[in-house]
């Protein structure tokens, strides 16, 4: 299953990546996108259950979030803030985009990030929905992927153009659980795809990672004002 072993080695820190890979190993890993994301989401269901309090286990569950992924989306959500926000030329924002250098943006745009993280997933305990938002959200970002233009080649090249139609499907139990949460992921994805596109001119792997870092946070404080509401 050499797609499915990409899709881990691209969204996680686990080491599967085959050792040869064509580039249609590629587009198809987009399909095991939602499944790499329940990978995720399944220690921070399990970390839900102990009997914490809520600080320590939103701490704990942000932890695992970042570090099972590397750390790799909100690398992307920093280097986006330093390219995007800020009025500069779009030559400009481009070249801050491939500086490795964090610049003050992205300092307080990754500072809000994580206190409001932390926040959210101290209010958000339950189970299941810790369990199938990571793979919602590393769903979403599919479609505008196919339907934007690229910035450059790359990692978002070779897995453009993949069958996120049956992706849709393995990430189909979160809309039909959590319909609201569900529609703050999407439009938070769409809102970082469209202002890279106006801004920059396309998309990127760390548009990506931005579009899923923010698709998560999304989704959680769609989670806890539903709950809110409804309770």
């Amino acid at each position: 299953m050499r797609p499915l072993r990409l899709a881990l080695s691209l969204l996680t820190i686990f080491p599967l990546a085959p050792k040869e890979a064509t580039p249609e190993d590629f587009r198809r890993s987009t399909l095991f996108f939602p499944l790499a994301g329940y990978a995720l989401g399944l220690p921070l269901m399990l970390l839900s259950l102990l009997p914490l309090p809520d600080g320590l286990l939103a701490a704990l569950l942000l932890a695992f979030l970042l570090g099972l992924t590397g750390f790799l989306h909100l690398d992307g959500l920093l280097d986006l803030a330093d390219a995007l926000l800020g009025a500069r030329p779009k030559e400009e924002r481009l070249r801050i985009l491939k500086d490795p250098h964090l610049g003050p943006f992205a300092f307080g745009v990754g500072g809000v990030y994580l206190l409001l993280l932390w926040q959210a997933l101290a209010l958000a305990r339950e189970p299941l929905f810790l369990l199938l938002l990571p793979g919602f959200a590393r769903f979403a970002v599919l479609p505008f992927l196919n339907r934007y233009p690229l910035l450059h080649s790359g990692m978002a090249g070779l897995i453009r153009g993949g069958p996120w139609g049956g992706a849709f499907l393995l990430a189909l139990p979160f809309p039909l659980l959590y319909p609201w949460p569900a529609l703050l992921v999407f439009l938070a994805a769409y809102g970082v795809a469209r202002l890279a596109v106006a801004r920059l001119g396309g998309l990127n792997g760390d548009v990506l990672g931005a579009m899923i870092a923010l698709g998560e946070l999304g989704g959680l404080v769609g989670y806890v004002l539903w709950k809110a509401l409804s309770g």
